[in-house]
């Protein structure tokens, strides 16, 4: 998997290395991309560990939240090549980026990945946010039916 020079030098002053490693997999492809969008979490955050039932009930209220900005919002999961039991469910929802960081932030998240066309970019939610290139969003998305990506995503 190809890591982008900014993300390199991001690891390198101390973002999680994990960051670079993420795929994503979705039940199912929404008809149309979102043009940008964010991918959120509400899963414990980056280095404490929750129970379950703890993760379940903060995804709910991440997706409740959501749903009360009358966006339309799917469901996707980010997890690890190097361990793919480590599986965080979120929500892709067209956001601009500052409100997805700050969303973010509510939520105890350390970070948010944001696609803009077909481009990935992973930030900090804190003062530190900054989209930081990752490459392609659609070669890191996994499905069990033949993908079939946009003419947008397509043909970047």
């Amino acid at each position: 998997m190809h890591i982008t020079r900014e993300l390199k030098q991001a690891i390198k002053k101390g973002m999680h290395a994990e960051y670079a490693q993420v795929r994503f997999k979705l039940p199912r492809l929404p008809r149309r991309w979102p043009q940008c969008f964010a991918t959120i979490t509400a899963f414990a955050t980056t280095g404490e560990v929750w129970s379950p039932t703890r993760n379940k009930q903060a995804d709910a209220k991440l997706k409740k939240f959501l749903q009360k900005l009358g966006i339309k919002i799917f469901r996707i999961t980010g997890y690890s090549v190097k361990d793919p039991s480590h599986a965080e469910e979120g929500w892709a929802a067209p956001l601009a980026f500052d409100d997805a960081c700050d969303i973010g932030l509510l939520f105890k998240q350390d970070a948010i990945y944001y696609i803009i066309d077909d481009a990935l970019f992973v930030s900090y939610c804190d003062q530190r946010r900054k989209l930081i290139p990752m490459g392609t969003f659609i070669s890191r998305v996994d499905q069990t039916k033949k993908i079939k990506p946009s003419k947008r995503l397509a043909s970047s």
